[in-house]
């Protein structure tokens, strides 16, 4: 998913601080900020836990939205409104603000939060280091009390892991994720036909994976008389050797918690050397697929191609391919009639240990309440939104009308043209249900991401996930880092760097600045475990009586 930092001029900068004052603080319930349509007794207004007889006045809520076909007017619109409506007991008009494309977005955002009579009500936005000076300015408002009176769905739904990310140490919080991908989404595939034909079992070894991935290159599993097949191939990211290097309790891109408590970057760990000659030799066997060392197979088009064409026997790649729905499923049984993938369990390696990729939880894209709106009746639009019927609604439209179940089976009834037109999609990535609302997942497919919660979890305990936004020493050091890895690693894969240059990484990495990025890295999490605790108190006091 493609993430957005935004840059914001010195004087926006100016301007939204400005705007922020001029507004108030509009970190409490908000009616101080009211749009025009909405009225200082919103906060009556009917909904989960409302009590107080609703207003009578209309209320009118403007959306930075980004996803989705981007239709005025829409059919979808229409439905939210009309379920509003009942969730609410007053009239809501949804306004959309359609957001540019990415390459615009930036300036976009930055020109709708400069001024207050601008800014949408509920703000859409990716990862950005604006946001702290929207807290600070006011102008991203506290929902905590709104969410403890008509937040149940929102607070039901996200798990508090999730909202640790999202909170702030004063006890507040002024965004909400608006998508937070399933615990893992990948997994380890392998060919069963090929296994059958072959003789072998599901690997659940890394020494049994090795086997199956040599036979799927050298046993011509597919019977045309040629060498012309791989054991594994994938993107050129970490995360589809994920089964090598999991195995062994590693991750080479993020910072992980060693047995003393002391943290460390992955990459560092001296058994990612003993990885790097297992994957080097499966390379110059010609078991790996030489086309995923390589950036140009960073395209999930060109990966997809290559799993349809039915010449690889393994990827550690998406969950969604076993939909029978999947465009990329649907193109490898086109291309092979007989040909069947499933999922295994993580690859163990030589300690027993397993795992799957796991999310951060934290989010990728995020809701931010403005002072331009009331709070308490915004956040009662997010959490109808967040219900699972409404979300099927304006996602998918109609069953019966737009969509048939059979067999738990989502099939459309309208062509993708007309779900553009209907505005189905519009209002994606505003609590992105992953569970039984997202129907388009049959329920075998529910039920593997279900069990990925388990399966991911050893290296969810590993893996440190930062909170805080400004990492200034990572930011300044991170990209030669990386660059040298890369180079590094891919480089002994690919047997154009000798092994041996990796006892030379670690000193590389020093002088690359990676004393400063160990410092500021060991500082943040110390300070992090301690607000955990706080977090946790904050928790049970404020979240879990309301859920």
């Amino acid at each position: 998913m493609k993430k957005t930092t935004m840059l914001l001029s010195a004087t926006m900068a100016m301007a939204l601080l400005a705007a922020g004052c001029s507004g108030g603080n509009g970190n409490g319930n908000g009616n101080e900020g009211a749009a025009a349509g909405t009225d200082n007794n919103a906060q009556n207004a009917a909904g989960s836990g409302g009590e107080a007889e609703a207003p009578k006045e209309p209320f009118t809520i403007k959306m930075a939205l980004m996803a989705g076909p981007k239709t005025p007017d829409s059919w979808a619109e229409k439905a939210l409104e009309g379920e509003l409506e009942k969730s609410m007991g007053r009239k809501v008009d949804v306004q959309p603000i359609f957001l540019p494309d990415w390459s615009e977005l930036n300036t976009k955002i930055n020109l709708l939060m400069s001024a207050k009579d601008t800014r949408p009500g509920i703000l859409w936005t990716g990862d950005t280091k604006e946001y702290t000076k929207w807290v600070d300015a006011g102008i991203a408002q506290d929902v905590t009390p709104s969410l403890q009176k008509y937040g149940k769905e929102i607070l039901d739904y996200y798990r508090k892991d999730t909202l640790f990310y999202h909170w702030d140490k004063s006890g507040k919080i002024f965004r909400i994720p608006g998508d937070v991908p399933e615990a893992s989404y990948m997994t380890t595939i392998v060919r069963k036909d090929w296994l059958d034909k072959l003789g072998l079992q599901a690997p659940k070894t890394l020494d049994e994976y090795v086997e199956v991935l040599r036979a799927f290159a050298n046993g011509d599993p597919d019977g045309n008389g040629k060498k012309d097949t791989y054991g594994i191939s994938g993107d050129n990211y970490y995360r589809s050797l994920a089964p090598f290097f999991y195995a062994n309790g590693l991750d080479v891109e993020n910072f992980v918690k060693n047995a003393d408590g002391s943290i460390q970057f992955g990459a560092l760990d001296p058994k990612v050397k003993d990885v790097l000659k297992l994957l080097s030799e499966l390379y110059k066997e010609g078991v790996m697929d030489p086309r995923m060392t390589t950036s140009a197979n960073n395209d999930d088009n060109k990966v997809n191609d290559i799993y349809a064409s039915g010449k690889v026997g393994s990827f550690y790649r998406w969950v969604d391919y076993f939909n029978p729905g999947n465009s990329v499923n649907i193109s490898f049984k086109k291309l092979n009639p007989d040909g069947e993938y499933i999922s295994i369990a993580p690859i163990q390696g030589p300690d027993g240990f397993s795992s799957d990729l796991p999310d951060p939880g934290i989010g990728w894209c995020y809701l931010v309440v403005t002072d331009a709106t009331d709070v308490d009746s915004a956040v009662q639009v997010l959490n109808t939104m967040a219900t699972p019927e409404v979300f099927k609604t304006i996602t998918f439209g109609n069953e019966g009308e737009h969509y048939k179940m059979d067999g738990g089976i989502f099939t459309p009834t309208i062509q993708p043209e007309e779900g553009s037109k209907l505005g189905l999609g519009n209002f994606g990535w505003y609590i992105q249900r992953k569970d039984a609302a997202n129907i388009k997942n049959t329920p075998e497919v529910t039920k593997m991401f279900e069990e990925k919660i388990a399966t991911s979890q050893p290296m969810r305990d590993k893996i440190v996930v930062f909170k805080a936004i400004d990492r200034p020493e990572w930011d300044r050091y991170s990209a030669d880092v990386k660059k040298v890895r890369d180079e590094l690693f891919w480089g002994i894969i690919t047997g154009k760097t000798p092994l041996d240059a990796f006892d030379k990484w670690p000193a590389q990495y020093e002088k690359l600045g990676g004393k400063k990025i160990d410092e500021e890295a060991a500082g943040l999490f110390e300070k992090q475990q301690a607000e955990h605790v706080e977090y946790d108190k904050w928790y049970e006091e404020n979240i879990t009586p309301y859920k």
